[in-house]
C-alpha cells in the first residue's frame, strides 16, 4: 500500500474515532446550524437576486447609482450589441482591467454582466448591481435561517442526538463531522506539497515528483485514496491558476 496512503487512512481513522469520542455536541450543532444557514441563504439569494434584476429596484434604480461612477469615455462606450460572447468577454474584461480591477475577480463580475444590450458601462454597473443584490440578501437571509435553525436545532438535538450528543446518531454524526474535516485538512496539505512539486519542478529538480510518482502510481491507472486527493488538489490548485489569469 502507498506510504500516502496509510498516512491519510490513519489520520482519518484517528477523526472517525476522536468524533465518535466526542460526539455531536452544541458547539457542532450551532457550526452545522451555521454553516447551513449560509447554504441555504446563497441558494435562496441568488435566484431572488436574478428576478430583482428584472425589476426597477436593480435593472434602473441600482444600476443607475453604479453607471455614475463608471467612465464614459474610451473602451466602456463601446457597445456591446450583436457581438459575440467571445468580443462581449474581452470588452467588458478590457473596461474592468482599466478601472484597476484584480484578475482573480474579472471573471467573476463579467458573469454578472445582466445587462448586454447597450454599451460596456451599463453592462458593468447591471453586474455591480447584480452582486450588491446577492450580498444584501445573502445577509438578510443569513441572520434569518440562523436565527431559525438555532431555534429548531435546540428542540429537537436531544431526542435525536442523545444527552449531549453523545447518543448514537450523535456520535455517528460526530464521527461524520471530524472525518470531513481531517479530508479538508489533508486536501490543503496535499495542495501545498503538489504546489511545491510544481516549483521543483521548474526548478529542475525533480525528486519529490519521482516520489510522488512512484508512491500514487500517477503512470498507471490504478486508484488509491491518496490519487484521489493528489488529482483533487492539482484539479483545485489549475482551478485557481485559471481564474487568477
Amino acid at each position: 500500500m502507498p506510504i500516502i496512503d496509510i498516512v491519510i487512512l490513519v489520520l482519518l481513522g484517528l477523526a472517525a474515532l476522536f468524533g465518535f469520542i466526542k460526539g455531536f455536541g452544541k458547539s457542532s450543532l450551532k457550526l452545522f446550524a451555521f454553516l447551513f444557514a449560509i447554504a441555504a441563504s446563497y441558494f435562496v439569494g441568488i435566484p431572488i437576486a436574478r428576478g430583482l434584476m428584472s425589476t426597477p429596484i436593480g435593472g434602473e434604480w441600482l444600476s443607475g447609482l453604479y453607471i455614475d461612477s463608471i467612465p464614459m469615455e474610451g473602451v466602456f462606450s463601446e457597445s456591446l450589441v450583436n457581438l459575440s460572447a467571445e468580443a462581449q468577454y474581452d470588452l467588458l474584461s478590457q473596461g474592468f482591467a482599466e478601472m484597476h480591477f484584480p484578475v482573480f475577480f474579472r471573471g467573476f463580475f463579467i458573469s454578472g454582466a445582466f445587462d448586454v444590450s447597450a454599451d460596456v458601462r451599463t453592462a458593468m454597473a447591471s453586474s455591480f448591481s447584480y452582486y450588491t443584490l446577492i450580498l444584501v440578501l445573502f445577509v438578510l437571509f443569513l441572520i434569518l435561517f440562523t436565527i431559525i435553525l438555532n431555534l429548531l436545532f435546540r428542540i429537537i438535538a436531544e431526542p435525536i442526538l442523545g444527552e449531549d450528543g453523545k447518543g448514537i446518531v450523535g456520535r455517528i454524526l460526530g464521527m461524520v463531522k471530524r472525518v470531513f474535516f481531517a479530508s479538508v485538512h489533508i486536501l490543503v496539505l496535499m495542495a501545498i506539497v503538489v504546489f511545491v512539486d510544481q516549483l521543483l519542478i521548474r526548478a529542475e529538480n525533480f525528486v519529490l515528483h519521482d516520489w510522488l510518482f512512484n508512491d500514487l502510481g500517477l503512470g498507471t491507472g490504478s486508484f488509491s485514496l491518496g490519487r484521489l486527493f493528489y488529482d483533487t488538489a492539482n484539479a483545485l490548485l489549475g482551478w485557481i491558476s485559471q481564474i487568477g489569469g
